[in-house]
């Protein structure tokens, strides 16, 4: 047993942890198991880590996994027991109970997003515990693996970005439009192109935003219809890896055509905020105290904050296995320590000038940080 685990479930005065779901919602069981399946199955994360599975899966997670054993349904006879009840849930339900039995568990601890009817039944037998996932703070904390697969996601991420700009950067400004090759020039064009070049470097897009105008003001509101000329176009790329199941994330703003003073102006306090927080990021310090530090910046250059405009949210998030997990850059941040990965995205919105938002993804270390973003920063394309 990992001494973190061993020291939650003692603390929490419990046997084991249960999961119920598939990996690839679930990024706990994937991190805990390194088996990957849209299929529900079952982890126990106790004095072992064990895998309850169906027989069509067993030989691929016995082969995949980092489980320390891997069960499958079938030898709790799960078939007989679905023919016995003709019922799918209460055969698995009866399987479930005999696993958990054998292993000798009686204090089970399960996460918030535990299905409620398993939890019903289990209850009856068992004492239950709904407690947050500790796997969802270890996660947190990254290997050199886990940074070298966001680092690469990051690359793709980059490339991407570069198609997206080089697009709108060879469009014209006709009127309050962008035009490309005779044609409006569109958020739905921009995003295409971004997930093919992100589909050939084996990631997969999701939810990409390109939007311009008032259409960015509501920071993750994805665009459509044609680009504005003239306005800041909001980029905002978080891919995830295929393979590695790795996010990154990077949001860059850009224009084409003339730029308004005030659009200039806050694309200057913006690229000031994220100055100050990158510079303040190192470990030992929260979140809390970077995300107060980009706060002032907005203050001293006269944007405060106000409700429904201004900077509407929070610093930054941590990156991984999901695109939004620990640690965090806001008001409640919680004390950064080394190996965290984080965004550093401060943004201004304003419904009569639009959306600017800038973002890097980095790597916490003791006295600083590692940026691993190399795209420019540019406003007027």
């Amino acid at each position: 047993m990992k001494p973190e685990l061993k020291a939650f479930l003692d603390q929490s005065e419990l046997d084991a942890f249960l999961y119920i779901g598939d990996s690839l919602c679930e990024p706990d069981m994937y991190y805990l198991s390194r088996f990957m399946a849209s299929d529900r199955f079952t982890l126990l994360a106790g004095e072992k880590t064990s895998l309850l599975v169906s027989s069509m899966e067993a030989g691929r997670a016995s082969k995949e996994s980092i489980a320390n054993e891997v069960v499958s349904t079938s030898e709790y006879g799960i078939m007989e027991k679905l023919h016995a009840t003709g019922k799918p849930d209460e055969a698995y339900l009866a399987v479930l109970g005999e696993f958990l039995r054998d292993r000798g568990v009686r204090r089970l601890g399960v996460p918030l997003r535990f299905p409620a009817g398993i939890y019903r039944d289990l209850s009856r037998d068992f004492d239950i515990s709904v407690v947050g996932s500790p796997a969802s703070r270890w996660r947190a904390v990254k290997t050199d693996g886990e940074i070298s697969a966001i680092r690469e996601a990051q690359r793709a991420c980059e490339e991407a970005m570069r198609v997206a700009v080089d697009l709108i950067s060879s469009s014209e400004p006709k009127g309050e439009v962008l035009f490309r090759q005779g044609e409006a020039l569109t958020s739905e064009q921009v995003r295409g192109k971004i997930e093919v070049c992100l589909l050939d470097r084996g990631c997969e897009a999701v939810d990409t935003i390109v939007a311009g105008g008032a259409v960015a003001v509501d920071p993750h509101a994805r665009g459509c219809g044609p680009l504005p000329a003239n306005e800041p176009i909001v980029i905002d790329i978080f891919p995830r890896s295929k393979q590695s199941r790795y996010f990154a994330d990077m949001t860059r703003t850009v224009l084409q055509g003339e730029v308004d003073r005030d659009v200039e102006e806050m694309y200057e306090a913006v690229r000031e905020a994220q100055d100050a927080g990158l510079a303040a990021i190192r470990a030992g310090t929260s979140g809390r105290d970077v995300h107060a530090k980009v706060v002032q910046v907005f203050r001293d250059h006269g944007y405060p904050e106000r409700e429904g405009c201004g900077f509407t949210h929070s610093t930054g998030h941590g990156v991984g296995l999901n695109v939004h997990e620990l640690p965090s850059l806001s008001e409640v941040g919680e004390t950064l320590v080394e190996r965290n990965v984080v965004t550093v995205e401060p943004g201004l919105y304003y419904p009569d000038i639009g959306g600017v938002r800038l973002e890097d993804l980095v790597v916490v270390t003791a006295k600083a940080c590692e940026n691993l973003t190399h795209f420019e920063r540019k406003l007027v394309l």
